[in-house]
């Protein structure tokens, strides 16, 4: 099991200033239970940042996991214009917890980006740490630190020690440690071999990329960047034509991605398993429109894969997903969400109301939060579930215009809509009036 404990995110979007999105606040020890911490939602003006902490999320996945992250033009023209214009550096920090049998860890990781002396942006500094999570005076201890693209510390062996150093000059600027030495054990000639790890760190880095692995994140269309980058780059001119229609083509592809039920691409390794995640979605999809008789898969073969569509049958015609509602292709999109948090995923959802029914979105919360065996968290605007949410603990949590989360505490018999609706929530004022729109509009 994973359990995310807390993330601290600063210098991304408009928030400059750190801010601690807590999920379990009590002290880790032998009788940690999360049941009750399993989902969060984040509300808040527009503007206030909130989806800023779930992009947050986002890149740290993809430093862990993504072949040359930091070295491709698209992850460095994103980080330009996603990184705060006054911080200038962007600091993610996360405590979550392992446990293995009876044996519980608590890990400690963070990183920052920053723009080094080429104006690239470039992993500035880099920690992991551990503690024992069964006991709760345990100090944390150093796995391993990096600054600037040199590696500090390491607990190694000594022979190990030094060859990890040796091997990881002049690549950890660019590249994770977890990455280098659990996903692609070869990158600029680093060459790991794990058949002899005694005194070695592969099983502590390898809990980090896990967690990694372990992470759902869904971001709406209007974040990806995609198409904005690619205006971009075609307004700046110089780019290889033939590059940028396969960008086109790909980006086209990965819009409405973050979910695997919507890979176009398909192994044959793994098409019958996609082929029960397909069936599971006909269930879930009739659930709200019972006339749907099933799901089919238009699958063409392409080498060792397969193209797949997925077009929805109603008896008398089919259409393809994407000329379905907006309401349905947002349920299709977060199904693998949703079906992680189900078990023991962690899942992240921006603008998770965005063109879902009210009843239907406190519905679904109520399933997490009595079924569920994995953690949510998720943006919203929608006041409906709070009604839902306030019988978990440490369940809702307010980010005001200036970057500061307010987690909702009981009080007396005030609701916590009628507080956030009333300005009654610390720094989350609703001072807007009808009549202030009269001036811009007009009588």
């Amino acid at each position: 099991m994973f359990y995310l404990l807390n993330m601290r995110i600063s210098g991304i979007k408009c928030i400059e200033e750190e801010v601690q999105l807590n999920f379990y606040k009590k002290t880790i020890d032998r009788d940690f239970d999360p049941e009750k911490y399993r989902i969060k939602a984040i509300y808040g003006e527009n503007g206030s940042g909130k989806s800023a902490l779930i992009t947050a999320v986002k890149i740290f996945q993809d430093l862990m996991l993504h072949d040359n992250y930091l070295k491709e033009s698209k992850t460095q023209r994103f980080l330009d214009e996603i990184i705060n214009k006054r911080t200038r550096t962007f600091r993610f920090a996360c405590e979550f917890l392992a446990e293995l049998g009876n044996t519980r860890i608590v890990y400690r990781y963070s990183f920052q980006l920053g723009k080094g002396k080429s104006g690239l942006y470039e992993i500035q500094q880099e920690t992991l740490q551990m503690k024992n999570g069964n006991y709760a005076n345990h100090n944390y201890k150093i796995i391993f630190k990096s600054e600037a693209g040199e590696l500090i510390e390491v607990n190694c062996t000594g022979s190990k020690k030094e060859w990890i150093k040796n091997k990881s000059i002049n690549l950890l600027s660019s590249y994770s440690l977890v990455y280098i030495y659990i996903i692609n054990s070869k990158v600029d000639g680093f060459s790991v071999n794990r058949d002899a790890e005694e005194g070695g760190i592969f099983f502590e880095l390898l809990m980090c990329s896990v967690l990694a692995l372990t992470l759902k994140v869904y971001i709406g269309e209007e974040d990806q960047h995609e198409l904005y980058f690619l205006q971009k780059s075609l307004k700046e001119g110089g780019a290889d034509e033939e590059a940028l229609i396969e960008e086109i083509f790909a980006n086209g592809n990965k819009l409405d991605l973050f979910s695997n039920i919507n890979d176009k691409v398909v192994s044959k390794e793994h098409f019958d398993k996609y082929k029960e995640k397909v069936a599971q979605l006909t269930q879930f999809i009739k659930l709200f429109k019972s006339d749907l008789v099933t799901i089919e898969i238009d699958a063409k073969e392409n080498g060792e894969t397969y193209v797949c569509e997925l077009n929805l049958n109603y008896g008398d015609y089919a259409i393809n997903k994407e000329f379905e509602s907006t309401g349905i292709k947002k349920l299709i999109r977060l199904f693998d969400c949703f079906t992680a948090a189900s078990k023991i995923g962690i899942v992240f959802v921006d603008e998770m109301d965005a063109n879902l029914n009210d009843v239907y979105l406190c519905r679904l919360i109520e399933y997490f939060m009595y079924y569920g065996k994995g953690q949510m968290c998720f943006t919203t605007h929608n006041l409906d579930p709070m009604t839902v949410l306030k019988e978990n603990r440490n369940s809702i949590d307010f980010l005001s215009s200036d970057n500061h989360l307010v987690p909702w505490t009981s009080r007396g018999n005030a609701s916590p809509e009628n507080c956030y609706k009333n300005g009654m929530i610390e720094d989350s004022p609703f001072n807007i009036d009808a009549t202030d729109f009269v001036g811009i509009f007009g009588e």
